[in-house]
């Protein structure tokens, strides 16, 4: 219960594997994103590459759960398993930031 009440202190606990988040997000989405930190543009160069989602300023892993969930005009509507999206938070939090 302390935990809860102690701001930024839930934020640091991990959750996800970010090596399963990479695997997942080489299948379902490096077919519109860049997943991987140095790689070619994103396929649709509208679309972010993961690395600058991460470098998005106050980006944390809560605003990337409701992120994910929130319908985008230009995201095709998919459904990610939870297990799923916590992996991939988990990978997009552990690449480099620069800032």
């Amino acid at each position: 219960m302390a935990l809860v009440l102690m701001p930024g202190i839930a934020e640091a606990v991990e959750f996800g594997n970010p090596q399963l988040g990479l695997a997942y997000a080489r299948v379902r989405c490096a077919g519109c994103h860049r997943v991987e930190v140095g790689g070619a543009i994103s396929p649709l160069p509208v679309v972010p590459s993961f690395e600058s989602i991460a470098n998005t300023l106050g980006m944390t892993a809560r605003a990337l759960n409701v992120w994910i969930q929130t319908p985008h005009p230009t995201m095709p509507n998919l459904i990610i398993p939870t297990e799923e999206r916590d992996n991939i938070i988990s990978y997009i939090m552990s690449l480099p930031v620069k800032r």
